[in-house]
């Protein structure tokens, strides 16, 4: 008998990607309830639809996909008690949140007339997306420090280093970490006033992580305060009614958008579709195609007068043609100032977010040598000419 699944219509591509597998019910997301999921097998959702024993109790369900790398929306002690398996999608979204964080650098480097050539990243919490920051940074010409306590627990240290550490030797801090409320290796409100007063003076913080990991408003006084000379905030502890003083303080503020590619949502649905046919045996079916058939840019246009990558202007001026995150920025603002209910503008900001694409699907042709390293670093398909192409 094939499987009812309940999927959240908003998930880009969850329906043709899943079509044919089993009985379909795709209803909003903000709608998956009680009534909804009773007769359902599997429950397909994003991370705005809380998983838990309310939902749950009394249903036929046997597997829970959400097609986000974040799990704070899942009761994961209930689901392992109740029987019910679980799967998420780590690393889905990894290029995307990399991308959005070489962006805002780019934006914040612009706006300074500074370099990111030879500056420190400090990246906390190196899983799927801290890694591969840590990878392309070095690539650009940066000095990594990296921070893990339990990747370091786990491979005996080298190449870590403390918090305290990375603080203070850091020009960049981008976080990268789950939200953990307890345990050895808890994050909540990991990088707060005490750490923040051992920062650099006049380093930029990046939280593309989960809302909490930073305490905000210490975040918020360090940067009044002129301790950090740039602060870029994509979650909120308030999510989703982020404070106004928030969005105001913030140089860029976005709305928990920075794993929100196309590409990224795909691969995503893709790894719950594998898992529903992995947990209820079904016979695959041909992988859905569809992001292939949209239309991306062709090629980036290298800045006219200036030939060297790490001139403050040229990297913002080739990352904005194909993600421009001063738009995300102005949107948010405007969407969230004139807002009568927050709640409704902050989902209605993500779920009509539009098509963004990951770099790799657009071409570029560099004109020295330079050019051509920093456009593979950041992920461009770099050629020479018609045909050579830059590995």
């Amino acid at each position: 008998m094939s499987p009812v699944i309940v999927l959240d219509r908003d998930i880009p591509f969850v329906e043709d990607i899943f079509s044919g597998i089993g009985e379909i019910v795709a209803v909003s997301g903000h709608e998956i309830g009680p009534y909804i999921v009773s007769r359902a097998d599997a429950v397909i959702v994003r991370s705005i639809t809380r998983i838990d024993e309310t939902l749950l109790s009394g249903s036929s369900v046997t597997f829970v996909g959400t097609a986000t790398a974040g799990i704070d929306h899942l009761d994961t002690e209930f689901l392992s008690d109740a029987g019910i398996r679980w799967s998420h999608a780590p690393g889905a979204n990894a290029q995307s949140v990399v991308e959005y964080v070489l962006a805002s650098i780019s934006v914040i480097a612009r706006r300074r007339n500074e370099s990111i050539v030879g500056k420190t990243l400090g990246v906390i919490g190196c899983g799927q997306v801290g890694e591969r920051l840590c990878k392309v940074a070095a690539s650009l010409g940066m000095s990594v420090v990296r921070n893990d306590p339990p990747r370091a627990e786990r491979e005996g240290g080298i190449g870590f280093e403390s918090i305290q550490t990375c603080i203070r030797s850091s020009d960049i801090l981008s976080i990268h970490t789950p939200l953990t409320l307890e345990g050895p290796f808890a994050t909540h409100h990991l990088v707060d006033a005490s750490l923040l007063r051992q920062a650099k003076p006049g380093a930029w913080l990046v939280q593309a992580a989960r809302g909490g990991v930073v305490h905000e408003r210490d975040a918020l006084a360090a940067r009044r305060e002129g301790i950090l000379g740039a602060l870029v905030l994509d979650v909120f502890e308030n999510e989703p009614t982020p404070s106004e003083e928030s969005i105001h303080v913030a140089d860029l503020a976005t709305g928990h958008i920075a794993g929100y590619s196309r590409d990224a949502k795909r691969n995503g649905v893709l790894m719950m579709r594998e898992a529903v046919i992995n947990h209820f045996g079904l016979v695959d079916l041909q992988e859905d195609n569809s992001i292939a058939t949209e239309s991306v840019g062709d090629r980036v246009v290298l800045p006219v007068e200036i030939f060297d990558p790490e001139h403050p202007t040229w990297m913002e001026s080739v990352v904005r043609q194909v993600y421009d995150i001063r738009s995300d920025d102005a949107r948010f603002r405007r969407q969230m100032k004139n807002a009568l209910e927050k709640t409704t503008a902050f989902h209605r900001y993500r779920a009509h977010y539009p098509a963004r694409y990951a770099w790799s699907r657009f071409s570029a042709q560099p004109r020295n040598d330079k050019e051509a390293r920093v456009l593979a670093a950041l992920g461009f398909n770099v050629t020479r000419g018609a045909s050579d192409q830059v590995e």
